[in-house]
This record gives structure tokens, sequence and C-alpha cells, in this order.
């Protein structure tokens, strides 16, 4: 195998010239007014901490800078708390003051001409206030030489720009600020400054361009997004003819596309980097590219073939580890869920390694996403207060508001599973808090808008509002992933699933007094759930299977197994899956007990309870049928007065039901979803 090519010389990036910008004049300022004199002046203690990490994250330059209303307001809270102190109170008239000082450029260079003195020792052996290699000393020094290098014109507009910008309050995201235009360098029309060196005459590369394709990638514009990262790796990072970077703009092009969904796109785009990373000899590029390449769904000719399981290797991201937890939990592909936990236990291990030993870049949010896919393992083993502690660890822990998947992920899945439990108007009041949705991209929209609509679609099934389900929302959809099976009773369009697809058929034929026929997909069912540990799937098909039981006259069987699975069913509360199984069960003690009066006494309990259950999830159906058992009940225990108030009960319930089904469209669903549809047109529109 030949040795892969020599790197292009001066790899090294340059750095680019230093442009000289008004909130680095008002920074000096502070330094020199609120940091310099601090032993001589003898600030406050707690104003001069607050004053230092004020200074600190402005110089430290990790941000964009604030405007000077914003620092001033900053200041003046500080200086609250000591109100007596003349030489704050002085610090803050001059700062507010500011605007009408240095009217001409002259005193802006006279100013500027005695910084030196903040950073040079003097000839008496006087220790200047910075070393010159201090955060301050090197901040004010770099300042100085960029002043320095300024023409007279440049000067001149340096002063204008910064009057101007002191009284600029528009908002910098959606206005450029005075002093913030883009500084020409060619040669011939550079008259900004009067000493150039070399990097004063090219340009060289910059992020502003790469903001730009981020800001495509967030607002869903993928002609803003691809001309962006042309022009940002078409610039020149260093003084090579190749700039040995093509590889990073594939694999940031196929990024957009994976988000998108676009995976005919993203896979030509990967299969073009990972050659590119070959060429190149880059491992680490040619690891994500391969990792993201794993992540696409197998092609159609592939079809049968398993999903890759990547092995733990140097330059592996561990997010990619934890993303094979997700292949695991795929149904079709057979694993038990204990094939998943393990993956997520790698996925820990490896973080802290890539954190500890390798120095891989320490995100916030990311050592909290193996949280969120412990809590989506939980839930598949039936377990959801186990799955509820992982979910408060993440919403305790991550910022709200922010562009964080995983706690939107999070807060996403805690909203479905409360409109689960019939707190529909609950679930979407929470999804519709500011702070969940303002900080989204449009591919987390996507997400967001989806979740919302799949709450209103099981509100609708479950009511039995047919006509609003396919005339209101089916067409309004999201770009989102959607089985019709999930809210309608369909021979068509099968989940994929070795379990879900099984009890669904199960349920048809339930529905047409035919479910004695499909005990071989129930076994079915019954086997993959409880080998691949799914119980909470596990303890429907026992229902079904006691139900099925029903039919074949094996009665005391049916209440036996339905006894064993019922602590479960009690403990996770979920009241779909708790209401069916006490009406199964209820009917399973009255046809072991022939009907006496013990076991209709005892049936009453739990038909009551499994009312209950369904009038809180507004089923109407299924309460109508509970309804109509326990009205029968009454009757044939003799209790007239209880008989009648179960029907007029049932009588009620009819009336509801009849009213949801002719209802096309709410008034309250219609302005929720314009809501959905406005938060989308504002983040498209940043």
């Amino acid at each position: 195998m030949a040795p892969p090519p020599p790197p292009p010389p001066n790899t090294v990036p340059s750095r680019p010239s230093h442009v000289l910008r008004p909130h680095h004049i008002l920074n000096v300022w502070l330094i020199w007014a609120g940091v310099h004199h601090m032993e001589s002046l003898e600030f406050p203690e707690q104003f001069a901490l607050t004053m230092h990490r004020i200074m600190l994250e402005e110089v430290a330059e990790v941000k964009p800078p604030r405007t000077y209303w914003e620092l001033l307001d900053d200041i003046k809270k500080a200086s609250y708390a000591v109100q007596d102190d003349q030489w704050v109170h002085d610090l803050v008239h001059d700062l507010s003051t500011l605007p009408q000082q240095w009217q001409t450029p002259d005193e802006l260079t006279f100013f500027m001409r005695g910084l030196p003195d903040l950073y040079q020792d003097r000839e008496d052996d006087e220790t200047a206030r910075f070393s010159r290699r201090s955060l301050f000393g090197y901040f004010v020094r770099r300042c100085c030489v960029s002043f320095n290098k300024l023409s007279i014109a440049g000067i001149a507009r340096l002063h204008h720009d910064f009057q101007e910008w002191l009284k600029f309050k528009a908002d910098p995201r959606f206005v450029t600020p005075p002093g913030y235009a883009p500084i020409r360098r060619d040669i011939i029309t550079n008259d900004y400054q009067l000493f150039k060196t070399k990097y004063d005459k090219r340009e060289y590369a910059t992020a502003e361009t790469y903001t730009l394709f981020m800001k495509g990638v967030i607002t869903g514009d993928s002609n803003v997004a691809n001309e962006g990262l042309r022009r940002f790796f078409e610039q020149k990072f260093h003084e090579g003819s190749d700039s040995g970077l093509r590889q990073h703009a594939m694999l940031n092009l196929a990024r957009m596309y994976y988000l998108r969904r676009e995976t005919v796109a993203c896979r030509k785009t990967l299969e073009e980097a990972v050659t590119t990373s070959r060429t190149a000899g880059d491992n680490a590029t040619l690891q994500h590219c391969t990792s993201l390449l794993h992540r696409l769904p197998v092609l159609p000719n592939e079809r049968g073939k398993k999903p890759t399981i990547n092995e733990i290797q140097p330059q592996m991201h561990p997010l990619e580890i934890l993303y094979d937890a997700k292949k695991l939990l795929i149904v079709a592909n057979q694993q038990p869920l204990t094939a998943a936990y393990e993956k997520v236990m790698q996925a820990i291990g490896l973080y802290d390694h890539y954190i500890d030993a390798q120095g891989g870049l320490f995100v916030d949010s990311e050592q909290y996403a193996q949280h969120a896919v412990q809590s989506i393992i939980w839930n598949f083993f039936g377990c959801s207060k186990l799955a509820r502690i992982e979910e408060d660890i993440v919403l305790a822990f991550t910022e709200p508001g922010s562009d964080d998947n995983t706690r939107l992920s999070i807060t996403l899945n805690r909203a479905y599973d409360t409109a689960r439990q019939g707190k529909y108007v609950a679930a979407i009041s929470t999804l519709l808090e500011p702070d969940v949705w303002r900080g989204l991209n449009i591919t987390d929209y996507n997400l967001w808008a989806g979740e919302i609509w799949h709450i209103l679609a099981l509100r609708a099934s479950r009511r039995g509002q047919s006509r609003q389900l396919r005339e209101y929302l089916i067409p309004r959809r999201p770009n989102i992933d959607f089985c019709p099976r999930d809210y309608q009773w369909s021979k068509e369009n099968p989940f994929g699933s070795l379990i879900r697809d099984p009890l669904h058929e199960v349920l048809m034929m339930r529905r047409g007094d035919h479910a004695h026929i499909s005990v071989d997909q129930l076994l079915t069912a019954l086997w993959h759930a409880e080998y691949q540990s799914r119980y909470a799937l596990y303890r429907t098909a026992i229902v079904l299977l006691a139900d099925v039981g029903l039919e074949f006259g094996m009665t005391k069987w049916s209440r036996r197994i339905l006894d064993e699975v019922m602590p479960q069913i009690m403990s996770e509360n979920d009241l779909e899956q708790k209401g069916f199984a006490l009406f199964t069960l209820a009917r399973c003690v009255i046809a072991a007990g022939d009907s006496s009066h013990d076991a209709l006494t005892k049936s009453i309990r739990y038909l009551e309870e499994a009312e209950q259950c369904f009038q809180a999830l507004d089923m109407f159906a299924a309460q109508m049928d509970v309804q109509f058992l326990l009205s029968v009940v009454h009757h044939n225990l003799g209790e007239d007065v209880q008989r009648d108030e179960v029907a007029q009960r049932h009588e009620e319930t009819r009336v509801r039901r009849e009213e949801a089904h002719a209802c096309v469209v709410e008034d309250w669903v219609e302005e929720t979803w314009s809501l959905v549809a406005d938060v989308g047109i504002a983040i498209a529109s940043r």
C-alpha cells in the first residue's frame, strides 16, 4: 500500500489581521478606568469582582460583543450594592457620559497613545499594572498595535463609527452596527491602514461565511447554506495551494442532508467524503464520515441486512456508540433490550476516555445524552418510574430555551406520556411554553410540531373524531415519521414491528368477534415481546391472550394469567392498558365464577375503576362497553337504582360520542395549530 501523500506546506492557519472595532475601544477604556487603577482607587471587593468578571467575558471574545447600553446596565446594577462609594459613582458617571467625550479624533488618539503604560515597565523600575502576556495586557497591546497601524482617514473613520456605535440601540442580530462593516484588504483600495503587514494585504479565512451556512441549516434554506459553505471553504486558510479541507466541506454538507433526511444525497456526499479523507490521510474526518454513513438506513436492494454496529476506535465520538443503542432498539433486529443497555454503558466509558484521555471537546449537553437514551430503554422495559428519574436528570441540568436536542427529546417524550394519561391540554400547554421552542432550529421544529400533531391525533382517535383526524389533522401533518396504524384501523401500512403488527391484527379481529382465529399472531407477538424484554407490550399481549382464552372457555386459566400480570399493570398506571386489563379481568371473574352472586359483586369494583380510566382518557366507545356490562351486572344483582344510574351515564357518554364524531375541528385545536405555524414562520424568517 502506497504511503499517504505529504501534508501541504504551512498547514498551520495564519492568524488574520486584527481589525479595531468600536467595542474594543470601550473595553480598553473600561480596563483603564475600572481595572487599571483599582489598587489606588480601592473599589469595594464585590464591585471589583464584578468588573473583572465582565471584562474577562468581553476580552475573551468567546461570544458576540455586547453593546454599550448592555455593559452600562450591568455596571449600574453592580453599583447599586455600593451606592455610597464615591469612586464607583464617578466610574458610572464617566461611563454614562462617554458619548459626550472624545468629540474629535485627536482626543481619541491622545487616549490611545497613553495605553502602553498599562503593560510597559517604566525606566524607574516601576512595574506595569498588567504583564505583557496576561489576558488584559495582551488585549490592550493588540489594540494599541492595531491603532498605530491606522491611517489618518482610518482614525477619523474609527472615531466616527465609535460615536455612532455608542448611540446604536437596534438589535445587532438584524441590523449591522456602525463600525462592523467588512474591511477590504486589497492593496489598491485599502486606505484604512497606513502600515500594512502581509496579512493586511490579503483576505484570509474568517468565520462569517460559516455562520451564513449555519443560518441556512437552522432556517432550512438550502440555497443560503450551500452558498455559505462554498464561500467558507473557498477562503485562503494558509499559504499552500491546496487547503486540504475538502473532506470537511463534504462532511458538513452531508450533515445538512442528514438533518433534512435527504438520505440519497447524504449517502452520495459521504461516499465522496470518505474517498477524499483517505486521500488526504485525515483519519479523524474519515471516522466521522464512516460513522455517519452507518447511521443511514439500508438500501432497498439490501433489504433484510442488519445495521452496522460500530466497534470502539480511537477517533470515534462517544455519541456514535450511543446511536448504536437506537439500532438495537428496533424490534425487527430481534435483539433484547439488554444489548442496547450494554451499548449505553460502553458509550459512558468512552465519553470519559474521550474527554479525559483524548482531549475531546467538552459539550455540556452531550454528557446527558446517555440519560435520555436510558429513559427510553426503561420505558420499553416497562419501568416508567425509572424512566422519569433519568428524564428528571436531563431536565434539571440542561439549559431551558437552548437548542439542546437532548432536552427537547425528553420534553417531547414526557409530554406524550402525559397525553397518554388523558391530560391532552396539559401536554400541549407544556410544549407551547416559550422555553421549549424559542431555541429550535427548523429540524427540531419539525420534531416539536410533530409531537403536538401526534398528541392531537391521539386525542382525536381516542374520542372517535375520525372526521377531525381525516379532514383536518392528516392534511396538516408535519414532515415526520407517521404510520396510519398508530391512530386508525388499517390492513395496510404495517409498523414493520414483529410485536405491534401482530397485536394490531389481533385487535382488528377482536373488533369483528374473530379473535379466536388470530392465536398464532398473538403468540408470535408474545414470544418476541418476552424475548426482547419489552414488558409494556408483553402485558398488553397477556391481556389479549386472556381475552382470547375466554372465547375458548378457558376461564380459570385466563383469570390466572391476568392475576399474575395485574400487579405490574397497576404499578405502571398506564390508564389505557389498566382500563383494558380491568375490563378483561372483570369478565374473567364473572366467567370463572359462573355468574354467581359473589363473582358479580367482585367484578363491580374492577368495572367501576375501568370506567374511570376510560373516562379520563375520553375513550367513549370503550367507556360505553364497560358501562353496559356494569349495568347488566347491577341488573343481575337486583340493584335497580345502581343499574339506572349506570344506564344514565351510558346515555350521556353516547351523546358526547356523537357530538365528538360530528365535530370536524374544535376552535382550540385550530388556534393551537395556528400558533404552531406562527412559530415555524418565525424560525424560518430568522
